[in-house]
């Protein structure tokens, strides 16, 4: 089944559950749908992956104009996940590297600079991120703090991708899958999955009924925060200030689709070239896949906890 561009997913599926089942009737289902969505994958070439690199192109919404981004995506299974991009616009150029190696987070820090005569400073808000100008550095403690919500942040990110990738999370999250119903579209049918852990990650999983395949993944996360045109640098407050908000303050919460479209096969294992993220109704970004590696070998710098 293809869910078309045009329809936000309230549109273009509606959700039919199923009648209620015992949590072992639950589990069994969801098991045998993650088992046939991963043998349409790749099987036992999938059972045997432990490293993966993935090369992308995107383009992102914001506001009213449009930034491109290369993207690079490394996982080390089952304990390393770095994800490093380049973003330039008209307006503004950011770089940025995210991810966790074990407990420790990653600490690239997000950068963002003007071209020549331009006129935008966007800084990103959530968890983990804190402003790129010389604000006062948060406490030992806040930077505990902060440090979980990285590793926690960038384990969900992942976990959303490999579900889309390989109808699976990423095995940190140690999530539950439970079979939650049918949807229908007028394309075709899909199953749902939920997918919950102890630690609040929480994602649906839809898998095509014809193709085994999975279709998009949906879940709700706290929304970036973006200012823009002839914003004010950043004080010496800010550092600690965001570190304060994170704390005291509950992020605005936005429900999200992932659509994976563009199957192909990458040594021996299926991969979705197109990904689509959307929001209220809105695409937001679009990546195109430009190339995948199965089984690489990754130099185990690109895993260092301080870049």
């Amino acid at each position: 089944m293809r869910i078309p561009n045009s329809m936000p997913c309230a549109i273009a599926l509606v959700a039919t559950l199923a009648m209620p089942q015992t949590m072992a009737g639950q589990d069994a289902k969801a098991t045998e749908l993650l088992a046939g969505a991963r043998k349409a994958i790749g099987g036992k070439k999938l059972d045997g992956l432990t490293s993966l690199s993935v090369q992308a192109a995107a383009q992102r919404n914001i506001g009213n104009f449009q930034m491109t981004s290369d993207l690079e995506l490394l996982l080390g299974l089952p304990d390393k996940y770095v994800r490093s991009e380049s973003s330039s616009s008209a307006m503004v150029n950011m770089s940025s590297t995210t991810g966790f190696n074990g407990d420790r987070p990653i600490k690239g820090r997000a950068q963002a600079g003007m071209p020549a005569g331009g006129g935008m400073m966007i800084r990103m808000g959530g968890p983990g991120m804190m402003p790129s100008g010389g604000g006062e550095k948060p406490t030992p403690e806040q930077q505990a703090e902060l440090d979980k919500q990285i590793v926690r942040s960038a384990r969900q990110e992942i976990s959303r991708f490999m579900l889309g990738w390989f109808a699976t999370a990423h095995p940190s999250v140690s999530a539950h899958y439970s079979y939650a119903g049918e949807a229908e579209s007028p394309d075709g049918k899909a199953f749902i999955v939920d997918v919950k852990s102890a630690d609040g990650f929480a994602a649906r999983l839809f898998i095509d009924e014809a193709t085994h395949l999975p279709l998009m993944v949906t879940y709700r996360a706290s929304q970036l925060q973006r200012i823009a045109v002839g914003g004010p640098p950043p004080t010496e407050a800010d550092g600690r200030g965001q570190v304060e908000r994170v704390q005291t303050q509950p992020p605005a919460m936005v429900d999200y689709t992932l659509y994976f479209d563009d199957w192909r096969e990458e040594d021996g294992i299926k991969f979705p070239h197109a990904l689509r993220r959307a929001s209220a109704g809105a695409t937001m970004e679009e990546w195109t896949v430009t190339k995948v590696k199965v089984n690489p070998k990754i130099d185990s710098k690109k895993f260092d906890s301080e870049q």
